[in-house]
């Protein structure tokens, strides 16, 4: 029993040490109160060979105590208290044959160690104020010594000779004094200011003797006696540190020891309480923020609103707080393109290619054109746009899609009819790109001509009437283009010895207001054009 008492205290004090070390380390180094004064008001109970911590024998009890604050979390303590226990058979069943009762006053004086679970937390660093109430559960765990004198009614008068041997026994080794190895406990700890806190408590006794009742040899003198005590108490703090101007914040510790303040500004005064000092604040009126030394930033772009040329819209700082949504630095109402990062020199627009035509007005953005071609090239500088120009890098004519002029005498006349019959001969179905039966002799013809010219290239160019959208005639002009295309590539014809494109109702050769004269426009044209 003693072996079990005495590691059962070692690991309890070693478990309070070790786990307050463990949250000291993890503070800074801070100043607070080391003593404090208490006392609790409570009952004590007992289990002996007269009773088991029952609800008969709770008996008034008073424990006054005195602690040093080894940290914010370790405490040693020391106990004094005053109460007694009692017992009588005549409560258990099992014992009332016997017939015994006592009543024993105590007097313990003990030191323990005090684990604040939370203890650390009720002091905190100058810039987050010193002290702050809270709710914190303790331990404790040490020993001591218990003065005792228990008045006993052994009912001798119903005894055995066997019994009365005993109680002889007990008698003749009666004690006054009783040693306490094991001195364990727990409770919880409420700040009511800084000075004050309420504390409740129950902790047991455990003895090396079995006879606090002074029953033993004509009880069980197997088991020790015990007690416990639990109450609820008041305990003083004495201040540690000194404060002149009484604002919370220690005079070693406050830049403004004279005048009051709070401790987010080190106890200088902070009128607009934004958690900037006055002597610092630049708006010493307004709340604002730290960062910009107190003053405030409406729109929460980092920039003051003293300083903000547009303090209600987020912005940055190159348009002095004013909003740029592209980052270009330049505020959106001065910039013609705000969505689009640009350069001053185009009033914020981009210009992509560096053409010098902006990004918005051209229509290839990522390489550099000519303002004729609203911003697309002309390699070869003939007239023609890159897109369009079937040669872009050897200057042509536009009939023949940017490519150099087909030498009329290269090609026989009676070929040059070929192509010419082919523009009005070859027929489609009504507003489709199905080719008429009657279209295929002359396509074949045109397929034998390029046989004979393997140095040439053959284009094809569709065209529609003015009748109906616009962009319906130019779907319809591609596609009776790239039909005639087909067919001929069928016919055994290199897909890339051929061109073809659409150009709708564009390029009229005759008047659209009358039915011969749509006629005409309706047409598919047939040109040869050197390799």
């Amino acid at each position: 029993m003693k072996t079990n008492v005495f590691n059962v205290l070692m690991f309890s004090v070693f478990l309070l040490y070790g786990t307050s070390a463990t949250a000291q380390d993890k503070q800074a180094p801070i100043k607070y109160e080391k003593w404090e004064l208490g006392l609790n008001i409570g009952a004590s109970q007992s289990q002996n060979d007269l009773n088991n911590f029952g609800k008969y024998e709770n008996n008034l009890a008073g424990n006054l105590l005195l602690r040093y604050h080894l940290n914010t979390n370790l405490a040693l303590r020391g106990n004094l208290l005053f109460g007694k226990i009692s017992g009588d058979d005549a409560n258990y069943s099992s014992r009332a044959g016997r017939g015994f009762t006592f009543t024993s006053p105590l007097t313990e004086a003990s030191l323990v160690f005090e684990h604040d679970i939370f203890g650390h937390l009720r002091y905190r660093s100058m810039q987050e104020g010193r002290f702050r109430k809270i709710l914190s559960p303790y331990a404790f765990a040490g020993m001591g010594a218990t003065f005792t004198s228990p008045k006993n009614n052994y009912n001798e008068a119903n005894q055995s000779d066997q019994k009365l041997a005993q109680i002889a026994e007990d008698r003749a080794n009666n004690t006054q004094k009783v040693f306490t190895p094991g001195i364990i406990g727990m409770g919880f700890k409420v700040d009511l200011s800084e000075r004050l806190l309420l504390q409740i408590e129950t902790g047991l006794r455990l003895t090396w003797n079995d006879k606090l009742d002074a029953v033993s040899a004509s009880g069980n003198t197997k088991k020790n006696d015990t007690y416990s005590f639990t109450g609820v108490g008041i305990s003083y703090r004495f201040q540690a540190v000194k404060d002149r101007d009484h604002d919370g914040v220690t005079d070693e510790n406050d830049a403004c020891p004279d005048l009051a303040g709070p401790a987010a500004t080190m106890g200088c005064p902070d009128a607009d309480a934004d958690g900037t000092a006055d002597k610092s604040d630049r708006c010493p009126e307004l709340a604002g923020l730290a960062a910009l030394m107190g003053c405030p930033d409406a729109d929460g772009d980092g920039i003051a609103d003293l300083d903000d040329a547009c303090p209600n819209q987020k912005g940055g700082k190159a348009t002095n707080g004013c909003p740029d949504a592209d980052g270009d630095g330049i505020q959106d109402d001065k910039d013609q393109c705000p969505e689009a990062k640009g350069l001053a020199v185009n009033n914020g627009c981009p210009d992509s290619d560096g053409d010098g035509i902006l990004d918005k007005d051209d229509t290839c953005p990522t390489v550099k054109g000519i303002k004729d071609f609203k911003g697309c090239p002309d390699t070869d500088a003939d007239g023609i746009e890159d897109a369009l120009d079937q040669c872009p890098t050897v200057p042509g004519v536009a009939i023949n899609f940017g490519c150099p002029e087909v030498k009329k005498q290269d090609v026989k006349l009676e070929d040059k009819k070929i192509l010419e019959a082919a523009k009005y001969g070859v027929q489609f179905e009504s507003g489709k790109s199905i080719l008429k039966a009657s279209s295929n002799s002359i396509l074949d013809q045109v397929a034998a001509l390029m046989s004979r010219y393997p140095e040439y290239k053959l284009t094809m160019k569709g065209y529609t009437d003015s009748a109906g959208a616009d962009a319906s005639n130019q779907k319809l002009s591609e596609a009776r283009a790239k039909a005639c295309f087909e067919y001929l590539v069928k016919k055994g014809i290199a897909a890339d010895r051929m061109s073809h494109a659409g150009f709708g109702e564009r390029e009229p050769v005759a008047s659209n207001d009358t039915a011969d004269g749509r006629a005409k426009n309706r047409r598919v044209e047939f040109d040869l054009i050197p390799k």
